[in-house]
């Protein structure tokens, strides 16, 4: 009779987490007027309110986290499984973009191709030391290493969202 008791509250038990679950993935789904048009990764992106990537260091010049919709050229994408990629922002920097909770991968062809990305961008600030460290590491010389003396910002982002423009 124990036995049988506690068989009865696991299938319970796993019944009721397996009902959680499928409840919070059809929560997630929003539905999205007007999206943006081209092949869809993760989350619809309405086609609204989009800026530019070249302009994300001015969109972001007083905050180090913003939810925001951006648009730009594909740099380079993981060759492994396409679970990140890299954003031009232009003047040679990019923002590295991953995906929230690793939902989605991209097609590891997409180098060069326009996309739009919607989620979460991060601007840190990268210390003096931490740079000297990344060019020892790199196998700079030791003058490019003694010419590092001010921090760099650099840009991330978490999407829960890629459209590849077509």
């Amino acid at each position: 009779m124990k036995y049988l008791l506690l068989i009865a509250t696991l299938v319970f038990t796993l019944n009721s987490c397996d009902n959680a679950s499928q409840t919070k993935n059809k929560t997630e789904q929003k539905q999205v007027l007007n999206p943006v048009e081209g092949e869809v990764y993760g989350n619809k992106i309405a086609n609204e309110n989009i800026i530019m990537a070249n302009t994300l260091a001015q969109q972001m010049a007083n905050d180090d986290e913003m939810e925001l919709k951006l648009e730009g050229n594909i740099n380079a994408v993981c060759q492994m499984s396409g679970c990140w990629m890299d954003m031009n922002l232009g003047d040679g920097e990019i923002v590295h973009v991953t995906f929230k909770d690793e939902a989605f991968t991209l097609p590891k062809d997409i180098t060069g191709k326009n996309a739009v990305i919607e989620g979460v961008a991060i601007r840190q600030e990268v210390p003096v030391a931490e740079l000297k460290k990344a060019a020892i590491a790199e196998g700079k010389s030791q003058d490019e290493i003694d010419a590092i003396n001010q921090p760099k910002i650099e840009y991330y982002f978490e999407a829960n969202g890629v459209t590849l423009r077509k």
